[in-house]
């Protein structure tokens, strides 16, 4: 998760055009809003522990656009029964108690592609809730869908997005309407077991013996004199051992004899190794790379780094896969929102989805490429291959601003009245017949 969430999401523009640039700066202020990175890599996260999640889209009481995340326990995704598995429903549902009664009611909404039905239970049955105004509720949220053959269309949609960590192995035989899918420590679940048992193991052996045993030597407990704590005398032998013990470990002072502490030689190695090789499996199987201390203080080249990263790389791209789709479901329905709010007809295909990972880079060798890729690809492409520079197109922008600017500025230092007395030029200037010059105007 945190190789391809730790860094933000970026949502940029893959057209030009003022109106394309007024709908990214709303698409975006709308994901600020919401708090968009916080939220994505929460959607992730709990992705790809619980194998799906659900993201909710809703217009507020201001008419503002709102984003909320709901987890696998509280949402049911219904797909129809066709070959491409549509998604035509989600259920949620939640318990409402009320305390003044101590009683327990489940509350159940369906969301489909026109309205929100509202259920609550009764008995063994569920039935409509009477208590709203409304019921069932239009949602009036559509989506602008354009055809392979460039046709646009308006159509209804739920208002929801199912992210799925990866499909179950049995979801392709399933004809139910349901797709179920898997977190990424389904299969791992007996091998953390047996780490969490190997290690809880060895910490409480050294936990028991942290404080060294007694052997007390050449002493004559029947003529030892102790008293208890309330100042009774002690008569008898066994609560004599009692006492001795207990005092022992609170206290170092012995009356008479001699004691010897027992301590234990903790030969731990094959836990230690058994430890240790369960952790290389683990990693192994997660395709995590394995960082250990020696590697930090040297600095490995591009290529040693790809071999390194290479199992997690392969793990990340097709994690990028599965909710880079959810995400683009994401603008597609926000972009709807935001047509029907300002009666526009902007098309989410306008805005690309790119992940960044947040994996170690060379950067001297990646700048060091970039410079002899000079005449071989465009400024915006070479700025692309940059993991530091997050909106190729903007950077380039800036720069040309910036590049503006400057040649300004020398320009009023060479030449101040240069600027000043520049007449403004005229796209279409009217013929001026007087002033036009001899000669033939064919």
């Amino acid at each position: 998760t945190s190789y391809i969430a730790s860094n933000p999401i970026r949502y940029s523009a893959n057209e030009e055009g003022t109106d394309v640039e007024k709908y990214v700066k709303k698409l975006q202020a709308v994901l600020m809003a919401n708090d968009e990175e916080s939220l994505s890599y929460d959607i992730i996260e709990d992705g790809s522990i619980d194998g799906e999640v659900f993201e909710y889209y809703y217009f507020d009481e201001d008419g503002q656009i709102c984003i909320a995340e709901f987890k696998a326990d509280e949402c049911i995704a219904v797909y129809d029964t066709t070959v491409k598995a549509k998604l035509i429903a989600v259920i949620r549902y939640y318990t409402l108690t009320d305390a003044t009664k101590n009683t327990k009611t489940m509350l159940v909404e369906v969301y489909d592609e026109q309205k929100i039905t509202y259920l609550r239970q009764e008995g063994s049955a569920l039935v409509l809730d009477t208590g709203r105004e409304e019921n069932p509720a239009l949602h009036n949220i559509t989506v602008q869908i354009k055809d392979q053959d460039g046709k646009v269309q308006q159509k209804p949609v739920v208002p929801w997005t199912h992210y799925v960590n990866r499909r179950r192995k049995h979801q392709q035989n399933r004809d139910d309407g349901m797709v179920e899918g898997m977190g990424d420590l389904s299969d791992l679940k007996h091998l953390m077991d047996a780490i969490n048992k190997a290690v809880t193991g060895k910490v409480d052996v050294q936990e028991y013996f942290k404080n060294p045993k007694v052997l007390f030597e050449d002493l004559d407990l029947d003529d030892l004199i102790l008293y208890d704590s309330e100042g009774n005398l002690i008569t008898d032998v066994e609560k004599k051992k009692q006492y001795l013990a207990k005092m022992w470990s609170t206290s170092q002072i012995l009356v008479g004899g001699k004691a010897v502490p027992i301590t234990w030689d903790l030969q731990d190695q094959h836990e230690e190794n058994t430890i240790n090789r369960l952790i290389e499996s683990l990693l192994d199987q997660t395709g995590t790379p394995h960082l250990r201390p020696d590697q930090v203080g040297t600095a490995p080249s591009g290529i040693a780094l790809k071999i390194i990263f290479y199992h997690a790389d392969i793990k990340a791209g097709m994690k990028m896969r599965h909710y880079g789709k959810g995400f683009r479901n994401r603008i597609r329905i926000i972009t709807g929102m935001l047509n029907r709010k300002y009666k526009k007809q902007w098309d989410y295909q306008a805005v690309d989805v790119k992940f960044s990972k947040n994996m170690p880079v060379n950067l001297v060798e990646m700048v060091e490429i970039v410079t002899k890729l000079v005449g071989q690809l465009s400024h915006e492409e070479r700025l692309a291959l940059l993991p530091f520079v997050d909106d190729p197109r903007a950077s380039r922008e800036k720069l040309l601003e910036e590049q503006d600017e400057e040649a300004e500025r020398r320009m009023r230092i060479l030449d101040p009245d240069a600027l000043e007395n520049k007449e403004p030029i005229y796209d279409d200037a009217p013929p001026d017949d007087e002033n036009s010059p001899d000669g033939d105007a064919a």
